[in-house]
């Protein structure tokens, strides 16, 4: 059985009493193990629903940044489009330079940490206020200005900053129970499924396919997992599609080299040749 992450178990043991309780129960071995299973799920529901789906708030940092960054890139661009335009006027271009200097002087700010990128934007609030008038004077698709984008920015510094102020309140010392929980978990169901393997095998009057009805959702995930890791195999390989050896040979055709018997061109072509 694969690594499942707290959120599949989660997930597959609700799934397992939801849906599969009957066919669980129908066997001797899902008898014995539902207690333990349910104790399982027990402690999951008891989680924290950011501990449950895996780093606290990951997808939702991971979401707020990526915003962060984009808006940052559209004020570094605009900026850097009245730089390079040869006929912008000197107050366009130090006004855009003023503006870039304020709040994206580099690019490469866009990739900081999480944390430095939202004290950046509590240190460069203020300049809204300060700048608003040559914030507005650059224009934006959407019918705006680098204002509403220099402002949705800022923002989403300041979400990062309150999404990494929640994480910190996870107990740091709930992410060692964590762990147990989820080893505890994948070994009880290891251990189920295998008796349970065992049992259909030797009790004709259980279906061939309890197994498979009863770890149904597990079996789904697992697929997914070899899928996700087969996919990622498969872009390594590419590599060596250039590699393919049947091209090299197409020009491996001598034919046409040796049509040059006409003396004139090869003395042309080859003249260094004979030289060597």
């Amino acid at each position: 059985m694969p690594r499942y992450a707290l959120a599949d178990l989660h997930l597959g043991l609700r799934d397992l009493f939801d849906k599969r309780l009957t066919d669980l129960q129908r066997s001797r071995a899902g008898q014995y193990y539902e207690a333990e299973l349910r104790e399982h799920l027990k402690g999951l529901e008891a989680l924290p629903p950011a501990v449950v789906g895996g780093l606290p708030h990951a997808q939702q940092l991971g979401d707020m940044d990526t915003r962060h960054d984009g808006l940052g890139e559209v004020i570094f661009f605009t900026t850097e489009a009245v730089l390079r335009d040869p006929d912008a006027s000197v107050e366009s271009r130090t006004s855009a330079q003023r503006v870039r200097d304020s709040f994206v002087p580099k690019l490469r700010e866009l990739a900081d940490a999480y944390a430095t990128e939202a004290e950046r934007a509590l240190e460069r609030k203020p300049l809204l206020l300060s700048m608003e008038k040559e914030l507005r004077s650059f224009p934006v698709v959407g019918g705006r200005t680098l204002f509403d984008v220099a402002t949705a920015f800022l923002e989403a510094g300041e979400k990062l900053h309150t999404l990494l102020s929640a994480r910190g309140d996870v107990p740091r010392g709930m992410r060692k129970g964590v762990a147990a929980l989820r080893s505890a978990a994948v070994g009880t169901l290891n251990r189920c499924r295998a008796e349970l393997r065992r049992e259909v095998e030797r009790t004709p009057s259980l279906p061939r396919d309890t197994e498979g009805r009863v770890f149904g959702y597990f079996d789904v995930l697992e697929q997914m997992q070899t899928s996700r890791s087969s996919s990622k195999a498969t872009h390594p390989t590419q590599p060596t599609q250039p590699a393919q050896p049947t091209q090299p040979a197409q020009p491996a055709q001598p034919a046409q080299p040796a049509q040059p018997a006409q003396p004139a061109q090869v003395s042309k072509e080859g003249g260094k040749a004979p030289n060597g």
